[in-house]
């Protein structure tokens, strides 16, 4: 885990004539020109010294980078969507933006797959979407799950929320995501390892999620939540 200390740099503020108290149209439009980067690879430092928006603490967690903001009362959903558009997928937790890197070719793999399983066995109004797609949860909250399950087009919040696990956040997954997930009331949530392969299926009991069931290999794992559905976790990255 590595905390660092954002300052300003002065090799990397907007020129002189776009400086001043209110924020010319086109400061948005340098600051984002000047962040670049790997969007397959964690940010670097270099990255952060480019970053268009006022932050404090910066912590680098497991590849995911948590930006906070010198605000007392946090980024909100204003800021994220104010975010650069190159790759990465960006969350807010807490106040906190989280940073991921992009995805890899198994990961999207295991996703498209996926997808279009729970495509073809959804029913009645249900709706199977894959990101970059932002549910906001309560308290603020905005998530990008990899795939979700809304119960019909106008619902807030999905039945169903699915995470592959990947080179980089897999601690973010099954923590800081699992608890916001658990807490928002989502019915269901399942986590997807294509190293094993294996897939986790947790469901909502009294608040809280318990996991009802664990498959590996070309084992098949059969749900009934939201739909029924059935598929092998080997098949995902094939």
């Amino acid at each position: 885990m590595t905390r660092v200390m954002v300052k300003d740099d002065p090799s990397t503020s907007p020129p002189a004539e776009l400086s001043g108290n209110g924020a010319p149209p086109d400061e948005e439009a340098w600051a984002r020109s000047r962040f670049v980067g790997l969007p397959h690879e964690p940010l670097t430092d270099a990255d952060l010294r480019r970053w268009p928006f006022g932050i404090g603490a910066v912590e680098t967690r497991d590849g995911i980078t948590f930006f906070r903001s010198r605000h007392p009362d946090g980024f909100t959903a204003d800021d994220l969507r104010q975010t650069p558009e190159d790759g990465r997928r960006y969350e807010l937790l807490d106040g906190t933006i989280a940073v991921s890197p992009s995805p890899g070719f198994t990961h999207q793999l295991v996703v498209a797959h996926l997808l279009a399983i729970l495509v073809g066995a959804q029913t009645g109004t249900a709706r199977t979407l894959p990101a970059p797609f932002d549910v906001a949860l309560p308290r603020g909250r905005v998530l990008q799950p990899d795939i979700v399950v809304m119960p019909h087009a106008q619902a807030k919040i999905p039945v169903l929320v699915v995470e592959v696990l990947s080179r980089y956040g897999r601690g973010y997954d099954r923590k800081e995501k699992f608890d916001e997930y658990e807490r928002s009331g989502i019915p269901s949530y399942w986590i997807i390892d294509p190293d094993i392969p294996e897939i986790s299926v947790f469901e909502l009991t009294a608040g809280r999620y318990e996991r009802v069931t664990r498959v590996e290999g070309s084992a098949t794992c059969k749900v009934e939540r939201p739909f029924p559905v059935s598929f092998s976790p080997a098949a995902l990255p094939a």
